[in-house]
């Protein structure tokens, strides 16, 4: 059975989402998970971004730019049934 749920109350920027602009243009909202992590003496950052699937084609080596960051896309995977994606992010 597809998923046919509206995704937009899920990604409202003006509750839980960050407003973005993908590949210099496009504008779409995001879930930003940049929390600053420290486990068995590593320390650092792994930046994604959830965002609706249908927003992001062909993502990978694209920008992503979320408040005054620009992060590349490194790597996108698909969530439980395709309507949601994972964006792994980099700073340049």
């Amino acid at each position: 059975m597809p998923f046919d749920e509206d995704l937009s109350v899920f990604l409202d920027a003006a509750e839980f989402a960050s407003a973005a602009t993908y590949n210099g243009s496009v504008a779409v909202s995001v879930i930003l998970d940049a929390e600053y992590l420290e486990s068995m003496g590593i320390a650092g950052t792994s930046p994604a971004a959830l965002g609706r699937a249908s927003d992001f084609s062909a993502p990978v080596g694209k920008t992503l730019l979320i408040g005054a960051v620009t992060y590349t896309i490194r790597n996108s995977r698909p969530m439980e049934d395709g309507a949601l994606v994972v964006l792994e992010l980099e700073k340049p």
